[in-house]
Formats: structure tokens, sequence, C-alpha cells
């Protein structure tokens, strides 16, 4: 095992660089934390580069359970893949308040068009805030939505702020990335999935007939919601009616009130 005491080690300065749009381009590495979490990664096919523990009590409380528990993951990291870090490093390093004493960098499993299946499914259009996007990814999780289908200038589903607010959902589902909406919307279509827009112009979803076996919510910007093409693209348009003096919900609310109505 490795030993990081310093914070000019340049591996170490590395570790606290990941979590920006720009570091991911380099090195495909995002930062979990907790062993649930990292077990949960690893289940889903995520590739792991480095295995952290902090060189206090809990970060050898939970070494000794790796050791007792899954040693074979141990077993397949070279020595130099298994860091132990200065403990104040360790909490410099960490975005949690109470850290639990390890965290992984990983290279997650990442999917294109290609990968669509034809099943329920989310689609995000240009929601740019990391935390919604990482509560929708929770709500698709929660409602048993499958496919979460990112598109245009929709925040990275792999940011600190979006698997933070995600907390572990991410890994159980598919998660498909397209910088050209249209091009997705395309393939949905063929593959007979039924396009739902939600938008205030839109039908009552309450009591909603789907007419296809599956279906795909559209959910756009949060300031300017879905795009004309878009909403022109869609098989219909679809609203949550609100009796109060609320004009519109925050997208991530919205968005888990209308996966909900749906999947009941």
């Amino acid at each position: 095992m490795r030993l990081i005491d310093s914070d000019k080690n340049n591996l170490y300065r590395k570790f606290l660089a990941q979590g920006s749009a720009r570091e991911f381009k380099k090195t495909n590495w995002i930062v979990i934390e907790g062993l649930r979490q990292i077990e949960e990664a690893l289940q889903a096919s995520s590739k792991l580069e480095f295995l952290v523990f902090s060189d206090d009590v809990k970060g050898e409380t939970i070494l000794q359970r790796l050791r007792e528990t899954s040693a074979e993951l141990l077993d397949e990291l070279d020595p130099d893949q298994k860091i132990l870090l200065r403990s104040d490093l360790f909490l410099r390093l960490s975005s949690t308040k109470t850290p639990q004493g390890v965290l992984a960098l990983m290279q997650p499993q990442r999917n294109t068009l290609k990968d669509i299946k034809p099943q329920n499914s989310l689609v995000l259009i240009d929601v740019q805030d990391p935390g919604n996007v990482g509560t929708l990814i929770r709500s698709a999780d929660a409602f048993d939505i499958r496919q979460v289908i990112m598109l245009g200038a929709t925040a990275s589903p792999w940011s600190d702020k979006t698997l933070r607010a995600a907390m572990g959902s991410i890994f159980h589902l598919r998660v498909i990335e397209e910088n050209d909406p249209m091009k997705a919307l395309e393939e949905l279509k063929a593959m007979e999935i039924e396009l739902l827009a939600l938008d205030l112009s839109g039908q009552d979803i309450r009591g909603l007939e789907q007419e296809k076996t599956y279906f795909a919510l559209l959910l756009g910007n949060e300031g300017s919601g879905l795009p004309e093409e878009v909403l022109n693209a869609a098989d219909r348009s679809i609203r949550i009616e609100m009796p109060g003096q609320a004009e519109s919900l925050n997208v991530a609310m919205a968005g888990a009130i209308a996966l909900y109505e749906l999947s009941s």
C-alpha cells in the first residue's frame, strides 16, 4: 500500500483536481465515497483506478472490513493503487462533512446512442443544474425507470455535485449521453417509444392513457423549458395541474411527480 502524507505529492494534487468537467475529459475519473457506493459502482462495471483510505480509525476499520469480506477486491489491485492518505489530506479530498474513511477514483461505464434500449426512459434536455440532474436520476431509480438520456447542454451526470445528489442511483441505471437532442429523439421514435414532453401547455397528466408500450418523459431547461423543435417532435405534451398560485415547479420536483404519475 502506498502512503501519501504530503499535499505536495503529484498524485494527491491530481486527486484534488478531479470533479471538474475539464479534468474528467482528461482522466475519465470520478470520485466515489463510502463503501456501499464503491461496491455499487463496481457492480455496474466501473473500472477502479485507486482505492484511498484515511490513516485514522475510520480508514483502518473499513480496510480491515474489506480484508475480511472482500479480500479478492484488494488482491486485484496493484500495491500502488491502494493509497493510505494522511487524515487531514483525506478530509480535504472528501466532499462530505463526515467522511467514512474510504473513497475511490474510478472510470464509470459510459453509454452512447447505440446503447439505447426499448424501455421506459427519462430524457433531460439542457437541464443545467447538477443538483437537479442528480435528483432526477434518483427519482428515475425510485420509480423503476432504468434508462436516463442526457442531451444537449445537460450537466454532466459524472460531476461531483451530480453524483452526490444521485446518492448511488446512477449506478443502477443505463445513462446515455448525446449532444444532439433531435438525433436521440429520432432513435427513440424508431423504437416506438412514445415521447411525452412536460410543458405548461400540455394536457393534464392525470388519467393519461399511453398509446405505446414504452414512454420517454422529456424535461427541459430550468428557465426556458423544452426547445420548440423538441415540443414539435414529441408525440404529446403533458402538464401537471397546479390548483395553487405558484406558476411553476422546480424541474426536479416536476419530473418526480410526472414519473410517479406515469409509473403508477
